[in-house]
């Protein structure tokens, strides 16, 4: 329990806990009192139809339920899909006894689908009940509505924190999804398949316009790093609600410090276990960049290497070509000097100024083995560092992607 914040509850229904199978669930997050609310949206073009209502509700910045589906995107779905997703606001206002302008909503899956309306005609007032009771308030229906938003994941991701503000204990919970359709390019106000979306609750004592620019700050510093398959969805979203239960506020910059340190580790925590559970993945990557003229100028060329497929299949090969990697960097758009770089598998150099090491290739295969494996470049143009967490592609990952309907 001293993992949970204070003042919330939450429910679930896997797929898998159907009595009917079914690729889909739902999941309520749920604030005993109105909460601070702010949120980072998807910067696709083509955004599913639950954004515009948040951005909607956000306005307020306060809110106390987010309800969300797993196995329908409501992407793409016109008239319908907005009436649909207002319905199942109304369905949960009533059966929360909240107004539906506290109810924020998310959805993960198949894009141009449907929603479920006779699922969840049925299920959001039977969450609702068991949200409401005693169930609500322990960890294993967390845990739940943590496994209820799965698609194509293999495994829950949680992460929690606490940390002591002004001598109160602040605690922080977190969950999100996403294994495929990931590369996140997330914004506060969410600017002109599987998903990447998460959760974060914190009984912290703050407004939503202190939280914004820390959260904004926290996404870009993780959930904005990381990469599957370099495909942006476009119903990516990080939630974060705040609702005073420990009493604590920031009062002081340390105090401010101290707890956007621990809301940016649980956002790192939370990406690197999307890298880590990418669609039919077998190796974690890192790819860090150092020594680049600019941070912009590090970011651009880690991304471009991170979502080369011709990187991730080597990786998952054990294949020691850093030709691939020197070409992907060559591609990025970034200046450099390749007589210059250097290029690493974890501590041991293949490429040097220009020129191979005298390394042997088997050598060099064998930080490769590991499960989770560093690719470090060094530009020498300059002192700025970038990084991105991704994973190697297999043939399980076409597989995946070729049947995600069924």
């Amino acid at each position: 329990m001293s993992q949970l914040p204070l003042g919330f509850r939450a429910a679930g229904l896997p797929r898998h806990d159907r009595p009917r199978p079914s690729r889909h669930g739902m999941a309520i997050f749920y604030s005993e009192t109105p909460a601070a609310a702010a949120a980072c949206f998807t910067t696709n073009v083509v955004k599913c139809v639950h954004i515009p209502l948040d951005q909607e509700r956000l306005k307020s910045g306060e809110a106390r339920v987010i309800m969300v589906n797993s196995g329908c995107a409501n992407c793409c779905t016109g008239d319908r899909g907005i009436r649909e997703a207002k319905k199942t606001i109304k369905w949960a206002s009533k059966a929360l006894h909240v107004s539906g302008k506290e109810i924020l909503v998310a959805s993960t899956g198949v894009i141009g689908d449907f929603m479920p309306m006779d699922l969840l005609s049925d299920e959001i007032p039977m969450l609702s009940k068991k949200l409401l009771g005693d169930e609500g308030v322990h960890y294993n229906s967390f845990h739940k509505a943590a496994e209820a938003i799965m698609t194509t994941d293999t495994t829950v991701k949680i992460a929690h924190a606490t940390v002591r503000i002004g001598g109160r204990e602040v605690r922080i919970w977190g969950c999100c999804k996403g294994a495929g359709m990931i590369h996140p390019a997330m914004t506060l106000s969410g600017k002109p398949h599987a998903t990447m979306l998460a959760f974060v609750l914190t009984d912290l004592k703050t407004s939503a316009s202190e939280l914004k620019p820390m959260l904004g700050e926290a996404t870009d510093q993780s959930f904005n790093r990381v990469t599957v398959d370099g495909d942006m969805s476009t119903n990516d979203s990080v939630f974060i609600l705040a609702n005073g239960a420990s009493g604590a506020t920031l009062k002081t910059a340390s105090d401010r410090k101290a707890f956007y340190e621990a809301l940016r580790e649980i956002c790192i925590e939370l990406s690197k276990k999307i890298a880590k559970d990418g669609e039919g993945a077998s190796k974690f990557l890192e790819i860090r960049v150092e020594g680049a003229r600019t941070v912009k100028d590090a970011q651009t060329m880690a991304m471009t290497v991170a979502t080369s497929p011709l990187v991730k299949t080597a990786a998952y090969g054990e294949d020691s070509n850093w030709g691939r990697i020197l070409a992907a960097m060559g591609r990025s758009g970034v200046h450099f000097d390749p007589a210059k770089a250097d290029i690493s598998f974890g501590k041991l150099c293949v490429f040097r100024h220009g020129a191979p090491t005298s390394v042997s290739a088997e050598k060099a295969r064998e930080p490769l083995k590991a499960k989770e494996v560093v690719l470090r470049i060094q530009l020498h143009a300059g002192k700025a560092e970038g990084f991105y967490w991704t994973c190697d592609f297999t043939g399980q990952y076409v597989d995946i992607n070729a049947r995600y309907r069924t």
